[in-house]
């Protein structure tokens, strides 16, 4: 019997946020004035996360490690690489804001973010290895997270 391997960027990722909104559900502080915004930004990155995985499709469910033989480019993949990590950002800034939960907010800022940051670094480099020329393209015209606001210089 083989030894599975823990992925340890998607373990880290799946307990920091479980971590934000026990955190943001618990917290005695309530910012009243962020609620509203706060079910905003839940819906969006509800229906963010949902426009991505018309595209990811069977891709999400895996490890860091890519799981498609195409490198897919289209639809929120446009705008940046790993639009799925940012959906959940908006979702848990929306739980935070929802329960007004100060302590939500700096749980997302010094570990939520910084772990989905850490996991799509992780994947960039397996998905760089994968796809070599193609992704290196993709990379200089699609950021991270968030869409460049310029092209960088060849």
């Amino acid at each position: 019997m083989g030894r599975s391997r823990i992925d340890w960027p998607s373990l880290f990722m799946v307990v920091s946020f479980l971590a934000n909104i026990a955190i943001a559900f618990v917290d005695p502080v309530e910012l009243q004035f962020f609620k509203n915004l706060g079910l905003v930004l839940f819906i969006l990155g509800i229906l963010s996360f949902i426009y991505t995985l018309f595209y990811l499709r069977s891709g999400f469910f895996g490890k860091t490690e890519p799981r498609l033989d195409l490198l897919i480019t289209k639809g929120p993949y446009r705008f940046c690489r790993h639009p799925q990590y940012l959906s959940f950002i908006i979702m848990i800034f929306g739980i935070d804001s929802m329960f007004g939960s100060l302590f939500g907010l700096i749980v997302t800022i010094t570990l939520s973010i910084p772990s989905s940051v850490y996991r799509a670094r992780m994947e960039d480099r397996l998905l760089k290895k994968r796809f070599g020329k193609e992704w290196e393209e993709y990379a200089e015209r699609v950021g991270l997270l968030f869409p460049r606001l310029r092209r960088k210089n060849e």
